[in-house]
């Protein structure tokens, strides 16, 4: 790896990788449901929630310049190919499915894992098939090995050890009260749920061999599920984390420093599998532990869920040699805010849902090249409004929020006409401007009932033509818009509504609009854009989380 790599918690200190000869230890493990992946194939899901995106991390590993070595995964990869060539050669009846469909998928598969499948012995990950089960997991964080070339995580190393889990996640009470346990279900919260995850296979059990699997889940309020063998649960993760880094006491402990570890637990409600560390008595104080979550312990994560944001950036970080300026804390605000990037869309569409213009709905906008109605500037401002919420500089340190101007501003500007220009005369051509002495239409105009034209105001700035005479110019020039006003390049940033600019040779008037609740109650009532979009995070969008330890800032 790069000279510069780091792993640190603000609170914890740096954890320089340089200060190991070798590196750090990565698992990469991808589950699955025992109901979609483990069992016979006419059985199996199409399509394998975890394998493409454990392959996409190990490329950005990889590219990062992560040894091969010091990577380890647990993961369906050959299982799932040998499934798809299976449906390739038309060996699956019972599923239905032409053969090319599992050939385009094998295709695409292969494509999103192939450095992992070139770089693996035999196109199999370290632990596959029957292997990727909650045990095997729990050994090789704990460097116990279940054979002569098992691949684990060296118990008596220090070096920080990285692990991410991607897979399906939920929970289930854990006791019940009344009628000596067989009552009503106690609701869910630390104290009377345990969280889980998949695996696609089950534990083995002590006649099989796995002396260790005995006592795996006596410890663990599994309330009866027939299938909690397949499950990796929360107080296990914390017995592993454990097992990384032994209290001072132990006898393991006494030759080595207590290692760093870095974890992503990547499933649906997985807020919920770290909420023991946000007990002071769960975790040792001087365990350097930083854990991160995608999402909120009662809220399903997105599919590619913080997994993709989180290693694009490190893979990022890493390429760029700053990794001994930046700590978990940095990597994790910054891999938060491209997640809500490249995720606007489920925000985007409650917003949609939430309010809408009606004057706007209505229209029919032209541009160039689309048919008329199919480009609407009420998605595109919205689009770029949250665009621009994520991609604005963080308020300070402690905030990385999104900052809401944009949103506020465009909402300002629909109800005060400055979004969208009528002309003050009806006419039966679309309506037209001179472009570097070009008489062309202008993009973005919808006819009303009386033959008078909407203009969009923003309709250049979406095109990437807002602005005149740029060609040549240094970015940190100011830019000259068509009526000579300075535009500074960050500016950019921002949602330019031109208002009577746009077309300053047509006579035109501000087209105020009003921005409503479209359904139910408060139909036709006003929208605050901004005080909705908080409301939608808050209650209905899966938010990344993290939880690190606190002790004195010292190097480790």
């Amino acid at each position: 790896m790069a000279a510069a790599e780091v792993f640190s918690s603000a609170d914890c200190g740096p954890v320089r990788l340089s200060d190991h000869p070798n590196g750090a230890w990565f698992v990469l493990c991808g589950g699955e449901a025992q109901s979609l992946q483990g069992g016979p194939y006419a059985t199996r899901e199409f399509v394998h929630t975890s394998i493409p995106f454990v392959g996409e991390a190990y490329t950005a590993l990889r590219s990062a310049g992560v040894p091969m070595e010091r990577i380890i995964t647990i993961a369906q990869l050959d299982d799932y190919l040998r499934y798809l060539r299976s449906g390739v050669a038309e060996a699956i009846p019972d599923q239905q499915i032409p053969g090319h469909y599992y050939q385009e998928q094998l295709d695409r598969t292969s494509a999103s894992c192939a450095r992992w499948l070139a770089e693996s012995e035999g196109g199999r990950a370290d632990y596959d098939h029957a292997d990727v089960n909650p045990a095997t997991f729990m050994n090789v964080l704990a460097g116990k090995r279940t054979g002569a070339e098992s691949k684990v995580v060296p118990a008596d190393s220090d070096a920080p050890v990285f692990f991410g889990l991607y897979s399906h996640g939920d929970s289930h009470a854990a006791k019940r009260e009344g009628d000596g346990g067989a009552g009503e279900v106690v609701p869910h919260s630390y104290h009377s749920a345990e969280w889980f995850i998949h695996f696609p296979y089950p534990a083995p059990g002590a006649e099989e061999g796995q002396n260790n699997a005995t006592d795996m889940y006596d410890f663990v309020a599994t309330e009866g599920q027939s299938n909690h063998r397949n499950l990796l649960y929360a107080t296990q993760i914390r017995l592993a984390l454990h097992a990384l880094a032994p209290p001072s006491s132990s006898p393991t402990s006494a030759s080595r420093k207590k290692r760093p570890v870095i974890s992503l637990l990547n499933c649906c409600r997985s807020g919920g599998l770290l909420e023991f560390m946000r007990r002071p008595s769960a975790i040792q104080p001087d365990l350097a532990l930083f854990s991160m979550c995608s999402s909120q312990g009662h809220r399903d994560s997105l599919v590619s869920g913080f997994w993709s944001a989180f290693f694009s950036e490190l893979r990022d970080t890493l390429r760029r040699g700053s990794g001994s300026d930046t700590d978990m804390m940095q990597l994790f605000s910054v891999a938060e805010r491209r997640y809500h990037r490249e995720n606007k869309y489920e925000a985007l569409n409650h917003l949609k849902e939430a309010a809408f213009s009606y004057d706007i709905w209505q229209s029919e906008f032209h541009f160039s090249g689309a048919r008329v109605g199919n480009v609407d500037p009420w998605h595109l401002d919205l689009t770029a409004a949250l665009t621009t919420a994520w991609e604005s500089e963080p308020a300070s340190d402690n905030d990385n929020g999104p900052d809401w101007t944009a949103l506020e501003r465009l909402q300002q500007s629909y109800e005060t006409g400055g979004a969208f220009r009528v002309t003050t005369k009806p006419s039966a051509q679309r309506p037209t401007h001179l472009v570097r002495g070009v008489t062309q239409p202008i993009e973005g105009v919808a006819q009303l009932q009386d033959g008078r034209w909407v203009i969009w105001t923003r309709s250049r700035q979406h095109l990437g033509e807002r602005l005149s005479g740029t060609a040549g110019r240094s970015p940190l020039q100011p830019l000259e818009s068509s009526n000579g006003r300075l535009v500074h390049e960050n500016e950019k940033t921002q949602l330019l509504f031109e208002g009577d600019e746009v077309a300053p040779e047509l006579a035109t008037r501000p087209y105020r609009v009003r921005i409503t609740a479209w359904k139910g109650s408060n139909a036709g009532r006003s929208v605050d854009l901004v005080e909705t979009i908080k409301r939608i995070y808050a209650d209905k969008i899966a938010i990344p989380g993290q939880v690190m330890c606190h002790r004195q800032p010292a190097p480790l």
